[in-house]
Order: C-alpha cells, then sequence, then structure tokens
C-alpha cells in the first residue's frame, strides 16, 4: 500500500513554515514516529511519519522518496554519441523514403526520451577516459550530442526529451544523495536552453530562435529551477566534493554557470520588482505558462493562445505532464531593465528573504565563489540588481541574525556556506533567521559594499557626535562634531601621531586639518594632502619600518626593524582605517596579502610569489624537483635577510632548522615553513600592532563584506587604468559660462581637452592629484567622481597659472592668449604644486 504525505506552506516561497497535510490511501489515523528533514529541492523544513514512503514538498512541488529501495535499476543502460550518430542518420533515410517529419525521427526520440528519463543511465554516460574523478564529464562528447538534438529538422525529439527530463526531476526516485546523481544533474545543466528561458528582450523581433517557444521555455526553466535546487541542496559531503570538482574547471565554464546563476537570481528579483510595482497582492515566484504564450517575443501574431500552446504540447502525447509552474521574462514581470518608476522603488529582506529560489541559486554561486582560484574578477560575480535592495535594512538584519565565524578557522569560508541554516532549513524548527544578501557578500556591487561601510561609519560617527554633546552638557565644556589635527608640515609624522593619541575617542568624528602657519580651511582638501605627506614620510626606506622589492615594486613589514617602532606602526594601521572612514585614497605599495591578513585569510605560497616573483617561483620550481635534485641542493630549515645596511641575520624555520637537510618528503614542509615566516612569523609584532590600528577605526561587520581585493580598491583606488576622457566629459559641470553647451563650444574648453588628450599616464596621475588631492581613480569609476571647471575673469588674456580646489574637485581656468600657453601654464601647474597655493 503506497502511503503518500504532502508537506509545506500554503504559500510558494516561504520555506520557513511547517505545515502538514495527509493526501493518500492509508495514511489517517496510523500512529508512529515523527521524522524532521528537508527538501531535496527547495530546502523547506519537513515533518512526516515514518510510515510514509513519499511526500510531496507544497513549495516547489517536487516529491520525494524515502524508500531507495524502489528505485528502478537503469545500470545497463547509457547514453551514447555513436547511437545517436546511427540513429540520426537511419531518421534522415526514413525522411528521404517519404515518411512524415515525426514519424521519420520517432527511433531517436524515443531513444533520447528513455535515456534522458533516467538518472541511473546519465550517471553512467559521457565518461572521460581518466576515469579517477567521478565527477568528470566528456564535455566534448556532451556538447556534440546537444548540438545534434537542437539542430534536427524538427524540435518534437527536444521537447519530448525535456518533457522526461522535467518528470524525471520532478518525482526523483530516491534522495539523489551520492555523486552518480551530482553527475546526473551536472549533465543536464549543460542542457543548451536553460539560459534562454531567463532571457527576454522588450522589443519584439523578426528573427526568433526555433527554440524559443514557450514550451521549451517552459520546460527548460522548471528544470533549471529543479538542477539548481538539487545541487545546492545537497548533503554536505556532496557540496564539499562538488567544490573540489568546480576547482578544476576552466575560465570559460566557470563564466558561463557565473552567469547563468546570477541570471537566475536577476530574474527572480525582477519578478519582485514588478509585483509590487504593479501592487499586486500576490505573485507566484514561478508563474503558470500563459506568460510564456503572451509574450510579444514569442508570438507575435495576435491570434496565438495559451490553448494553442497547450494542444500543442498534449498531442505529443507523452506521459510526462506540462510543469505546474513555470517561469518567464514577460514585457511586465520580466525585463532585466527596471522602468524609471521601479528603478527608485528599493526591495525589502521581507519581499526575498524566503524566496527558495534565490536562495538556493546564491548557495551554488557561492561554492564556485570558493572554487574560483583568481580565474574570474570579483566583479564577475556581482548581481546588478542587488543595487536596487534596501541594502541598510538588509545589513540590519544579517547583523542581528548573522554570527561571524572565528578569524582563525582555515575553513570558514565554505563553513559559512555549508553549514548556513538560513540556507538548509535544518538548524532548528523555531523562526529561521531570513537570508539576507550580506550572507553571500560577493553578490553585492563594491558601490553597494561601500554604501554599508558608509551606513555603517555614519552611525558610528553621529553616535560619537551624540556622546560628546551629552558629555558637553553634563559638563558645561564647549565641543565639536569634528576632530581637528593640527599639523606642522615639518614635523608631520611626529604631530599625526600626538594628535591621534589625543583624540583616541574621537577618531571617529569628522576629520579636519589645520596646517599650522598656513590659511587653508579644510573642506576635504586639506586632510586628502595630509594623508598623503604623511604616507610618504611614513614609508621612508630609511626609517627602516618597511623593505621594497624592487622587482615586484611592492612593500612588506621589515622582519626584524633595527628600532621598535610599534607606536608608528600603530599609527600606519590608523592611517588605513582613517582612509576608509573618511573617503580618502591612498597610493600605496602592499600585496594583497596584507589585506588578507585584515580580513584573517591564511597567506598561501602565491601571495609570498606576489611580494618576491624570483624566490616564490624558485620555491615553486622545488616542489616540483626530482628526487635526487633535491637532495643535491643541500638546504636546511633556516633562511637569511637582510636587516640594515650591511647586516645579515639567519633564522631557523622550525627547531634545529639548521642542522636539519630539506629532502623530498619534507620540501613542502619547508616551503610552507618559508612563507609562514616572512609572511606571519617574522613579523607577527610588527602586523599585530599594524592591525590593531587598523581595528580601533574599522572594527565593524560591515568590512567583513569585503573581498581582499575590494578593500585594496577602496583604500588605493585604482591606479593602473588611464582615464577615459569621454567618461570625463560627461560628469563635468561648467562654472562661469551661461550654459553647458556654451562652455563645451568654447575655445578655452576645447583646448583643455585637447591638453588632457595628449597626458601619459605620469602626468595624468598628476592632473589627477592637482585636482582631486589624490593621482588615482576612485575604485567605483571616474563617473562617480564630481568634476569642476570654472572659468575665472581676467579682463583680458592672463598670465596667471591655473588653480585647483581639491576640495571640490574644481579647476579654474583664466582666458589665454593660445593654445600653447595654456599647455605650458598646466604643466607648470600640475608638477610644481603642493600645499596652500604654489610654491
Amino acid at each position: 500500500m503506497l502511503k503518500f504525505f504532502q508537506f509545506g506552506s500554503t504559500q510558494e516561497g516561504d520555506s520557513t513554515s511547517l505545515s502538514s497535510e495527509m493526501s493518500g490511501e492509508g495514511c489517517h489515523g496510523e500512529a508512529g514516529r515523527t521524522l524532521l528533514d528537508h527538501c531535496r529541492c527547495c530546502g523547506t523544513l519537513i515533518k512526516y511519519p515514518e510510515s510514509v514512503t513519499k511526500y510531496k514538498c507544497s513549495v516547489c512541488h517536487s516529491t520525494q522518496s524515502t524508500d531507495k529501495a524502489s528505485r528502478p535499476s537503469h545500470d545497463d543502460l547509457t547514453l551514447d554519441l555513436n547511437t545517436v550518430l546511427d540513429l540520426d542518420t537511419q531518421c534522415k533515410l526514413n525522411l528521404a523514403k517519404g515518411m512524415d517529419l515525426h514519424s521519420a525521427y520517432e527511433p531517436l526520440e524515443r531513444y533520447l526520451t528513455v535515456r534522458f528519463g533516467s538518472l541511473e543511465c546519465l550517471k553512467n554516460s559521457f565518461k572521460t577516459h581518466l576515469g579517477n574523478r567521478p565527477l568528470d564529464i566528456n564535455n566534448e562528447e556532451l556538447y556534440q550530442l546537444y548540438r545534434i538534438v537542437i539542430s534536427l529538422p524538427t524540435r518534437r525529439p527536444y521537447v519530448k526529451l525535456l518533457m522526461a527530463v522535467n518528470e524525471t526531476l520532478l518525482r526523483p526516485q530516491g534522495n539523489l544523495d551520492s555523486l552518480g546523481d551530482i553527475r546526473s544533474l551536472l549533465i543536464l545543466w549543460e542542457l543548451p536552453t536553460l539560459k534562454h528561458c531567463l532571457y527576454h528582450s522588450r522589443k519584439p523581433t523578426k528573427k526568433v530562435s526555433r527554440l524559443e517557444t514557450p514550451e521549451i521555455k517552459s520546460l527548460s526553466y522548471e528544470i533549471v529551477k529543479r538542477v539548481i535546487g538539487y545541487l545546492s541542496n545537497a548533503d554536505l559531503t556532496l557540496l564539499s566534493s562538488l567544490t573540489n570538482f568546480f576547482h578544476s574547471w576552466t575560465t570559460q565554464q566557470l563564466a558561463s554557470k557565473v552567469q547563468l546563476l546570477n541570471l537566475y537570481i536577476t530574474f527572480h528579483l525582477t519578478r519582485i520588482v514588478n509585483a509590487q510595482s504593479s501592487m499586486s497582492a500576490f505573485q507566484s515566484s514561478s508563474p503558470n505558462l500563459s506568460e510564456y504564450s503572451n509574450s510579444s517575443k514569442l508570438n507575435s501574431s495576435s491570434d496565438s493562445s495559451a490553448c494553442e500552446t497547450l494542444s500543442r504540447v498534449g498531442s505529443l502525447n507523452v506521459g510526462a505532464r506540462l510543469p505546474r509552474s513555470i517561469s518567464l521574462w514577460n514585457d511586465r514581470s520580466t525585463s532585466i531593465f527596471p522602468t524609471r518608476e521601479q528603478r527608485n522603488e528599493k526591495l525589502k529582506v521581507s519581499q526575498y528573504g524566503n524566496d527558495w529560489h534565490i536562495k538556493s541559486a546564491s548557495r551554488l554561486l557561492s561554492m564556485l565563489f570558493v572554487a574560483n582560484n583568481k580565474q574570474l574578477p570579483v566583479c564577475a560575480f556581482y548581481n546588478v540588481v542587488s543595487d536596487h535592495i534596501l541594502l541598510k535594512q538588509d545589513f540590519d538584519v544579517w547583523q542581528s541574525s548573522f554570527k561571524k565565524p572565528e578569524k582563525n578557522d582555515p575553513n570558514r569560508v565554505l563553513r559559512e556556506i555549508l553549514n548556513c541554516g538560513t540556507i538548509l532549513g535544518d538548524n532548528n524548527t523555531s523562526r529561521i533567521p531570513q537570508f539576507t544578501f550580506c550572507q553571500f557578500p560577493f553578490l553585492l556591487s563594491l558601490g553597494a559594499k561601500i554604501s554599508i561601510l558608509e551606513y555603517e561609519s555614519k552611525k558610528s560617527m553621529e553616535r560619537m557626535a551624540e556622546e560628546a554633546f551629552i558629555h558637553a552638557l553634563d559638563n558645561r565644556v564647549p565641543t565639536s562634531v569634528n576632530v581637528v589635527f593640527h599639523i606642522r608640515r615639518s614635523h608631520i609624522t611626529d604631530d599625526s601621531l600626538r594628535c591621534i593619541k589625543q583624540h583616541q575617542n574621537e577618531l571617529k568624528k569628522a576629520l579636519k586639518i589645520e596646517f599650522v602657519g598656513e590659511p587653508g580651511v579644510d573642506a576635504g582638501g586639506l586632510k586628502k594632502e595630509w594623508f598623503q605627506l604623511l604616507i610618504r614620510d611614513l614609508f621612508k626606506q630609511d626609517n627602516g619600518m618597511f623593505l621594497f622589492n624592487s622587482e615586484s615594486r611592492l612593500c612588506w613589514f621589515a622582519p626584524e626593524p633595527s628600532e621598535k617602532n610599534d607606536e608608528l606602526f600603530f599609527l600606519v594601521g590608523v592611517i588605513l582605517g582613517l582612509a576608509i572612514y573618511n573617503s580618502t585614497i591612498l597610493d600605496l605599495k602592499f600585496p594583497l596579502a596584507l589585506y588578507k591578513k585584515l580580513l584573517g585569510k591564511s597567506i598561501h605560497l602565491d601571495d609570498y610569489t606576489e611580494l618576491c616573483p624570483s624566490t616564490g617561483e624558485g620555491l615553486r620550481k622545488l616542489l616540483h624537483c626530482d628526487h635526487d635534485e633535491v637532495e643535491e641542493m643541500g638546504i636546511y630549515f633556516e633562511t637569511s635577510f637582510q636587516s640594515g645596511p650591511g647586516e645579515v641575520i639567519t633564522r631557523e624555520l622550525c627547531p634545529n632548522g639548521s642542522k636539519r637537510l630539506v629532502t623530498h618528503e619534507s620540501r613542502r614542509e619547508y616551503v610552507n615553513r618559508w612563507v609562514d615566516f616572512y609572511m606571519n612569523r617574522s613579523i607577527e609584532e610588527q602586523f599585530n600592532s599594524f592591525n590593531r590600528g587598523f581595528q580601533m577605526i574599522i572594527g565593524g561587520n560591515a568590512i567583513s563584506l569585503f573581498a581582499p581585493r575590494e578593500i585594496e580598491m577602496i583604500i588605493c583606488g585604482n591606479g593602473d587604468t588611464r582615464i577615459d576622457v569621454s567618461s570625463l566629459k560627461s560628469i563635468t559641470k561648467y562654472n562661469g559660462w551661461s550654459s553647458s553647451e556654451e562652455a563645451s563650444n568654447s575655445q578655452l574648453i576645447k583646448w583643455f581637452w585637447e591638453w588632457v588628450e595628449t597626458l601619459n599616464n605620469a602626468k595624468q596621475k598628476q592632473f589627477l592629484c592637482f585636482v582631486t588631492g589624490s593621482g588615482r581613480i576612485p575604485a567605483t569609476g571616474i563617473t562617480t567622481m564630481s568634476f569642476k571647471i570654472t572659468r575665472l575673469k581676467s579682463y583680458g588674456t592672463s598670465t596667471r597659472l591655473p588653480m585647483a580646489h581639491t576640495c571640490f574637485n574644481e579647476l579654474c581656468l583664466f582666458e589665454y592668449r593660445s593654445r600653447e600657453e595654456m599647455f605650458r601654464k598646466l604643466n607648470i601647474s600640475i608638477s610644481e604644486s603642493e600645499g596652500f597655493g604654489l610654491r
């Protein structure tokens, strides 16, 4: 007797409810132990009697089996490319004999339906010759098979293939708890129409792909939805194996799947945006087939309807049913680019926090992010629609529900992904914290993260200002909402350290700089200059605090500085924190390893190689040497470095290292100890002082959202990119003319832009430094900064030099007699300026 159980919530998308309802013969009234589990597809928490053999999820509508013995065995079946080629040839001969199209291709259609309808068959197919990794797939053969199927003169075999796959994923036999099952899902993840079902164009086009029909799009959506769900909700052991498998992917494979998953997330976020703008009381996260059929792109004729589509699919005479819930980008609900009204609407956490589609895709995307070994830049994982959420609310919800992991946990990133209760839904049966984008910060653009950091900084500044105000009232003493540093240029380091010590409790106020003996008022420009001059002074080589590698042009903490400079290292950390806190760009030359250490991430050989390329490559070659070669080198577990002029210090990498010879078996240990010595042990005191200063300013949770490369970008900006003159023109505002059009057409402005075009990289940096106070472009791009050109009255032609107000990114120009004179004076200005006025 089949016992069947239905569980889940009454509203699709809510994966935190736990209501149960029996359906099926023989279930009512039977007592027994109650089991707790989660849906293999959507992650919804399940509670069901032990006696049932199947249950159906009312959230994702998949039917799960609890009886592994009921799983049919197709160990003898495989999906073979050569068989498909032979059947294709046979079908072409049938067609040549005068058979109708569908009858001619029925043998191939039947073969594909049976093979793709069995996960057991798929797991035995497309195996590689190596065979040492169970998840390896012969992609060349797989892609060739897909190309054959979609290029057939009839799309009926492909539609029936999709329907068979959909039926199998809707009612899988067993728990999909083996590597073979994961392999089958990966084969289905390569279906060629999965991405197309998530695209839509506002304007109907005359050329529509023969595969872009409502039924193919709807079936493709159902398949991609369930493949993502099953992969992301597999058990922890399988997820770990899957993440390791992703490590072996090519850049192209990674990029393709990252794009697909981000498109899938965008698909559902945009549906929520449009549901909100249409004031819809409820919109299913997976709309019905009629939305595909009524799409202007898919059905340009006025007489096509959902009924016709249903009848066409029904005529295929396949046992598989049409999907109950399918997704579509229609003109209103699924456009990637929101309307003007929609851009002003921000998504609340309550709208997307329990959407299982977004959670499962984010979870799977996080595994790709962990597996990405510098193949793709961090920005490749950004989701553009995340800029349209209420970032402050998302951050606050995340802070209240998310516990930060220990920094010394080497597997903390993967542990966050695999053990996150909000994703699996299996930590407890009480109110589960909602999904937030801050749980998956790689989805947030750099601009979004900076907004969150500014929000946290602003809250901290406001709190400090309130405390200062209350303190002033209690003690009846005047106070300021700003902290002012009085600095002598000749003693910039000593004065800066003194001011920081005096105002340790006020450093989160708005910072203002006054240079002693100068009339400048700080509206931002003096602060930028103070940062520049202080960094330049602290990083002088004669200070002995940092070592500079001539090959990589990067600096690092000196292993054993000639003097104890704990206070100065602390000062450098404070400066970096203040730069972030005050949105100021610094010209620093640290390797990525520094920012990894600030975020508590481990350091590896690649990080050391970035700092010391030649030595790093030598260590890498050592790892690949033969047994005899290592012995002949005569290397011991010790290292030597230069501490001061002419002074060489030797240190052991392990106890009795000077007597321990490096062997073939211990070579990896030697490399690890070498890297650990220079990147951690030898600089421990220096870095701890530096980190203490940094954490005193940036001690909140927002900084943990950033990747190391992003931390580098917000501190240092982008100094390797040339100015995009057209982009700079687009953001420029003009003062001194009646209109922007008049300014653009004036001879003065034409000459100016001609001059900018002639600048090389070094001169461009000088120009940026002259106007903005920094020679580097902001991390979010030049279009996010402000730039203004003001024409000054000179009552005839002028011989005066151009001026700049770095507080406002403003360049002031006089009228000049000739183009050559203007070029000469601009070159003098950008090369010879420092301080308040020209020196």
